[in-house]
């Protein structure tokens, strides 16, 4: 028989504690749940020796004993005991990310804005000296930490608080004329970053309000937050619902503002941002663009913005960020004044050109802060030679020889103006459209002149049918460019930009229906009727549809597709030489007979005369609306009363 080994004195004494230790491994066996590999095959009970890792039969028979581990499971009562330990662990790890997610979303106890306070009139901000020189090109001084920078956002973990904050400052402002549209309140600090982004896109058709690449929704949230209302309804041009609400409910906060006296840079480029994209919500019921432009003026003079200093001559001294944003806002207003002038010739402009702005466009240009700066020196230039044209010709009667004379001056001028950015015009639509534009104005202003010495002057007539078929080439070559736009472009187009193109579309139709009879000119043979349909159903195709239309309302798009569409069928009716006045439906027949376009219609004898037998009234008697050749048509095209 065999016999245990001996174990020494020592190794007995400690035979029990080894047993315990060992019992305390298995106390989660129950029955043969955990028999070792020899006791399960010959389907005994497995039973622990004192030695510790072997049953009992195993050391008996001095053998591995081999544990069967595949249905091992965890011990119940030490799963209860540690339960409270790995709560407050993962409580703490929770501490953790939420204090990370707050330092995300909220300014650091020593705060680097990307946008400074604008408060203050910028001009009169104190000690401008002691800042750091920055590069134009360069963000903030330091770096933000990488977790501060995500790609787009923030940990969406803090967007619900900071969105309610927001809407809930700006509900404020109302005080007791009732509370914001719960459909803007609903919008997160998500959909605010994208249509942030989307408005980065736009600003090039505008660039008097750039934001910083580096430029996040929370820096507009806590530093601009009328720009911030702005830029939402501007951007949200892919629901019609969401801007018209936030149109309406940005109109009534700016309001409220103004009538309460504030006055600073936030509120007057929050102005000029809904004023450039306007034509997306017109409203013929709510205040006019006029009214809004003049608020922008009134801030900008209250603000000394026109006596902002120019910038140092150093390249070492830079002129103050705050400076800059503020000569933009005032070259804005400018701009705005200058081209929404031109519409509307009987009033006076609000602004008009003087050195200021040029100084000021030469200074932005010089910092190129932003890649658009560079093109504001050529855009205040076009906007002066447009000016230099109605100053020229605001009478409408001139001598045929100084009326040459002063239009081979400007087209001198004109020429100069568009050598020197050509450049630039290939990557700004905006830039080229204005050039363009204002050569149209150019031909358009001339061939309306009335020649006092048109009788003594033999080369007169000619002179006028050559400023005629200049001003038609003119506008196809406008109309041409715009067909170059992306379908996605049409809706960055600003209110400048938009009314240029409605412009050249109508005075084309003013060519072929109200312009008087002179020799070689026949609209028919010119076949000006084709020409307007294929430039529109061209510029229709390639406009968006809407993203979500609404049954009792119409967008941008559709009402102009729906007011060209009425103009189109009226050019093709539009009468040949038989109709000399170019008023009537009549046309005349080689027989030397005058035939009406109605005829196929039951002839009508009221007072006894038979129908044809006089002229027809045009569409714009039967229907003032539509006449294209009364000033204000461009407003009613633009807010789709026509």
């Amino acid at each position: 028989m065999i016999g245990l080994p001996h174990q020494p004195a020592a190794n007995e004494s400690a035979a029990p504690s080894t047993s315990i230790v060992t019992m305390e491994a298995r106390e989660g066996r129950i029955g043969n749940a955990f028999a070792c590999e020899r006791c399960r095959k010959h389907k005994v009970r497995c039973v622990p020796s004192e030695t510790a890792g072997i049953c009992q039969r195993c050391l008996k028979a001095r053998v591995e004993c081999i544990e069967h581990v595949a249905r091992r499971r965890p011990a119940k009562p030490r799963t209860v005991v540690q339960t409270p330990n790995r709560v407050a662990e993962m409580e703490k790890r929770l501490d953790k990310l939420s204090a990370i997610v707050t330092s995300t979303s909220a300014p650091s106890s020593t705060p680097q804005p990307t946008l400074p306070s604008v408060n203050t009139v910028p001009s009169q901000i104190a000690d401008p000296t002691q800042r750091t020189p920055t590069p134009a090109s360069a963000a903030p001084v330091a770096p933000p930490p990488p977790i501060s920078k995500p790609p787009i956002l923030p940990n969406p973990g803090s967007t619900p608080e900071s969105a309610l904050s927001f809407w809930e400052s700006i509900n404020d402002t109302l005080s007791g004329l009732g509370r914001l549209d719960p459909v803007i309140r609903s919008i997160s600090v998500i959909h605010m970053q994208l249509l942030l982004e989307s408005y980065k896109n736009m600003v090039d058709f505008f660039p008097f309000v750039p934001l910083p690449k580096e430029c996040f929704c929370r820096d507009l949230i806590q530093q601009r937050p009328m720009l911030m209302f702005a830029v939402l309804t501007v951007a949200s041009y892919d629901s019609a619902l969401l801007q018209l609400t936030l149109s309406r409910e940005f109109r009534k906060v700016a309001t409220v503002k103004i009538m309460n006296g504030e006055k600073s840079l936030d509120l007057l480029q929050g102005l000029l941002v809904f004023i450039a994209w306007h034509h997306h919500y017109m409203d013929a019921q709510a205040v006019s663009i006029q009214m809004l432009l003049q608020m922008c003026i009134g801030i900008a003079g209250v603000l000394s913005l026109d006596r902002i200093p120019s910038s140092a001559k150093s390249p070492l001294q830079r002129s103050d960020p705050r400076d800059r944003e503020a000569k933009r806002a005032y070259l804005g207003c400018y701009y705005l004044a200058s081209n929404l002038g031109l519409m509307d010739t009987c009033r006076a402009r609000s602004i008009p050109y003087s050195t200021v702005v040029r100084s000021y466009a030469s200074d932005l240009a010089s910092a190129w802060e932003h890649r658009s700066d560079a093109i504001l020196p050529i855009l205040v230039d076009t906007c002066q030679f447009m000016e230099d044209v109605e100053e020229t010709f605001r009478n409408q009667s001139e001598q045929a020889l100084a009326a040459r004379s002063q239009l081979k001056r400007l087209s001198d001028k004109w020429d100069s103006i568009w050598l020197a950015s050509k450049a630039q015009a290939n990557d700004y639509k905006t830039l080229h459209w204005i050039e363009l534009t204002a050569r149209i104005y150019l031909y358009r202003t001339t061939a309306a002149l009335e020649f006092s010495d048109r009788e003594n002057t033999p080369w007169a007539s000619g002179f006028q049918l050559s400023l005629r078929i200049s001003c038609l080439r003119s506008i196809e070559q406008f109309l041409d460019s715009s067909l170059q736009l992306s379908p996605s472009q049409y809706e960055f187009l600003s209110i400048i930009d938009w009314l240029s193109m409605i412009s050249a579309l109508t005075t084309l139709g003013k060519l072929a229906l109200h312009t008087s009879p002179m020799s070689g000119w026949d609209p028919s043979e010119l076949q000006l009727g084709k020409t307007f349909e294929y430039f529109r159903d061209q510029l229709s195709s390639q406009m968006p549809r809407a993203h979500d239309p609404q049954e009792n309302s119409e967008d941008l798009f559709e009402r102009f597709r729906r007011i060209t569409a009425i103009m189109k069928v009226a050019l093709k009716n539009s009468p040949g030489r038989g109709s000399p006045n170019g008023s009537t439906f009549e046309i005349a027949t080689g027989s030397g007979r005058t035939v009406s376009l109605l005829q196929e219609l039951p002839p009508m004898k009221p007072n006894g005369i038979v129908n044809g037998a006089e002229s027809l009234p045009a569409p714009w008697k039967v229907n003032p609306q539509f006449d294209m050749s009364n000033n204000e048509f461009l407003w009613k095209f633009l807010m789709g009363s026509v």
